[in-house]
């Protein structure tokens, strides 16, 4: 009499297989959540009015487009945070920028009373260390944020 061998459940006979994949379908998850999240905090910084005020002071500027050509577009990774409370805030990015001659990053630090910003630092760096300092004559710029992030402000004296 022969013994009989006996029969194996799904587990058994595919966990060689199935382990791996579920292994990698968690890292999947797990890398597009990161993707999700960077791009949602990407997209914050790129909407705030410090940047789109650096931004367009950068492109707007001889020496920078001296230097980098045009067109003057964002890079991949912006840096930096951004923290504003009712009419109060401040800010402190790196923004990348290339160009058809090469690249820089635009330094900003800037501080937000009464819903106006202030930029101490408003300086593109250029890839061989020089900067390019982007604020008015006066040294103390400060910018009127672009018209949809503008509220009613009092009449300053």
């Amino acid at each position: 009499m022969m013994a009989q061998v006996p029969t194996r459940n799904w587990w058994q006979r595919n966990w060689k297989w199935c382990l791996p994949l579920a292994g990698a379908g968690m890292l999947a998850v797990f890398a597009l959540a990161m993707y999700g999240m960077f791009s949602l905090l990407s997209g914050l910084l790129a909407h705030s009015a410090p940047y789109q005020h650096a931004l367009a002071r950068a492109r707007a500027s001889a020496e920078v487009v001296a230097a980098l050509g045009e067109p003057i577009e964002t890079g991949f990774m912006t840096q930096g945070h951004l923290n504003t409370t009712n009419d109060e805030g401040e800010a402190y990015l790196r923004i990348p920028l290339e160009g058809p001659m090469g690249s820089a990053s635009v330094h900003v630090e800037a501080t937000r009373a009464n819903g106006r910003w202030t930029y101490q630092t408003l300086d593109v760096v250029l890839a061989d260390g020089s900067t390019i300092d982007l604020r008015e004559a006066n040294g103390n710029d400060a910018g009127d944020p672009p018209a949809r992030y503008r509220k009613a402000l009092p009449e300053r004296p």
